[in-house]
């Protein structure tokens, strides 16, 4: 008799410890109510698509109407790299840059606009032309950069030569 009092108490507290499990997973159950759950799906939902609109916006290119001679080839060689950077298209932004330029890589940013650019300043050089600008371009964390873009044309090249990004302060 002993031993199935024995039995029937080590039963019944297993069943007591069982409940109590039972009775916290409720408790939590009840703390995540589908309010709770709706808003922070709704929360998570909203920084997604902010995130991915972010993504989404096509960068404003120079308008290239203004420009013409050397001047246009470098606006569209400054629209060319902000098309590259938004496309995430590494080999054709590499293809812009000079081989002998310190720039290794695309940023892991976007250009979304120009916001202001100085005259384009071209400079005849023993081998080659350099124009320099300078500019200010807007990323898309609405952050502002201010850039010195240097661009070169080797004269080596002749009458195939083009301008190439060969450095970006």
């Amino acid at each position: 008799m002993k031993k199935l009092t024995l039995v029937s108490l080590l039963f019944l507290l297993l069943v007591a410890c069982q409940n109590k499990g039972n009775t916290d997973d409720a408790q939590q159950s009840i703390d995540s109510s589908p309010l709770n759950v709706t808003e922070k799906e709704t929360q998570q939902n909203e920084e997604i698509l902010t995130s991915q609109q972010k993504e989404d916006i096509p960068p404003v290119y120079l308008d290239e109407t203004s420009y013409t001679g050397d001047q246009l080839e470098i606006v569209k060689l400054m629209n060319a790299r902000m098309r590259y950077l938004y496309e995430k298209d590494e080999p054709a932004y590499m293809s812009l840059i000079d081989p002998e330029s310190p720039i290794l890589g695309m940023g892991r940013y976007k250009v979304l606009k120009v916001t202001s650019m100085s005259d384009i300043t071209i400079q005849e050089q023993r081998k080659l032309y350099q124009a320099v600008v300078m500019v200010n371009e807007l990323n898309e964390n609405d952050e502002e950069y201010s850039n010195t873009m240097v661009f070169w044309k080797k004269k080596e090249d002749g009458e195939s030569a083009q301008w190439v990004i060969a450095d970006i302060d």
